[in-house]
């Protein structure tokens, strides 16, 4: 078998105002001479086109004419065969392209990839919801999130103040988890993203505010130029797990946070760090220092499908992030990923080839690529803030 064509699609997906765009899914196609097909997902926020391009004039030429089904040898070539590496942009084109080739492999030996990775370690994949459908109040989001059956929720840092005011912010934060924390009650797990964004004081007072409503993890509380702020975090709340890592790119990045310990749960991105292949590498390396893999994931099915095999063979998974981005998630998808009450069954996920997902590109191809709305948090006095 051997590759014949790659192509890249580009879906703007709208939020649930339906004119907002939200994400640009960018799916990746991987054809070969014998009619078996891949998919893969290179999802990456405001480098969509460039993702596209780095596939199209680059990956694809390198790989015309060879087996698909050899991963790791195309993963290495892909990898290696260019002087400048590991940019988000590189890994992204990379990491689509692994997992429309772990798809191919699949397809081709008749087996779910999970088993291709080692079989699974668990019959179900633990998902968590987020406040994605547009509902007005927290006591809507979470009692949708109930009726579907999710046990874990995460929210954001609140709404923004604006001016940005840090300090505030974190009072807002903590009001917010409060309210979530009373609306799921005590059984939910909670999670709380702070995208990055608070200095190190800011940071400790939002984690000693949310220790009485008992969160399951706080995610990126501070910006991850240096490991140093993330140990003193660590060493002074030893009770709460703090979790980062959905920007770093491929092991290497990760390595220093590992052999330090600086983390407690490790939040990759399937779809920038390397694909299926690197995850799982990821993985193993996290096991040595006790650390738990909640792969960063705010995109589409195919994405969630690949984090969901990988989960299945993957020993320290804890939990994977679910998008909820309605109706889009379930109209794009011919095929659908078994995801119900919360959980993704693997069992079910043994019965298809392949990530077991298959997609309507008529709906792909009809919501074309629209450029995201820029994200910045400004202060009072007109500069950007520093995180």
């Amino acid at each position: 078998m051997k590759i014949t064509d790659i192509r890249v699609h580009i879906m703007s997906v709208p939020g649930s105002d339906g004119k907002t765009v939200r994400r640009n899914w960018t799916f990746v196609e991987v054809l070969t001479d014998e009619g078996i097909t891949g998919i893969g997902e290179a999802t990456t926020e405001y480098h969509e086109m460039a993702v596209k391009a780095q596939i199209e004039t680059e990956l694809k030429p390198r790989l015309l004419g060879m087996d698909p089904t050899e991963v790791e040898k195309i993963w290495q070539l892909g990898y290696r065969d260019f002087w400048w590496r590991r940019g988000v942009v590189y890994t992204s084109a990379l990491s689509g392209i692994d997992q429309a080739l772990w798809d191919i492999s699949g397809k081709a030996y008749g087996q779910p990839v999970f088993k291709l990775l080692g079989r699974k370690v668990r019959d179900r994949v633990r998902c968590y919801a987020r406040a994605d459908l547009g509902f007005g109040t927290i006591e809507e989001h979470a009692a949708q999130a109930l009726q579907e059956g999710f046990d874990a929720f995460r929210m954001g840092f609140g709404e923004e103040t604006r001016p940005f005011d840090v300090e505030r912010q974190v009072e807002v934060a903590v009001e917010e988890m409060t309210k979530y924390r009373r609306a799921f009650g005590p059984e939910v797990d909670l999670m709380i993203d702070c995208a990055g964004l608070f200095s190190f004081q800011a940071a400790c007072k939002l984690v000693e505010g949310l220790r009485p409503l008992k969160v399951f993890f706080v995610e990126e509380p501070l910006e991850q130029g240096t490991v140093e702020p993330y140990l003193r975090l660590k060493e002074r709340f030893p009770d709460v797990r703090i979790a980062a890592g959905e920007r770093w790119i491929t092991r290497w990045d990760c390595r220093e946070w590992f052999e330090r310990q600086a983390i407690d749960v490790c939040q990759v991105d399937l779809c920038r760090t390397g694909g299926i292949s690197e995850l799982m590498r990821i993985a193993h390396f996290a096991e040595v220092y006790g650390i738990y893999m909640a792969s960063h994931n705010p995109y589409g099915p195919v994405a969630t499908a690949a984090a969901a095999h990988a989960a299945a063979a993957m020993q320290n998974f804890l939990i994977l992030e679910h998008c909820r981005l309605r109706p889009w998630f379930e109209r794009v998808q011919r095929l659908a990923l078994p995801i119900s009450g919360g959980y993704v069954d693997v069992d079910e996920l043994a019965r298809r080839p392949g990530l077991g997902v298959e997609l309507d590109m008529e709906v792909v191809r009809s919501h074309p690529h629209r450029p995201l709305p820029a994200r910045r948090h400004v202060m009072k006095d007109g500069a950007t803030f520093l995180y």
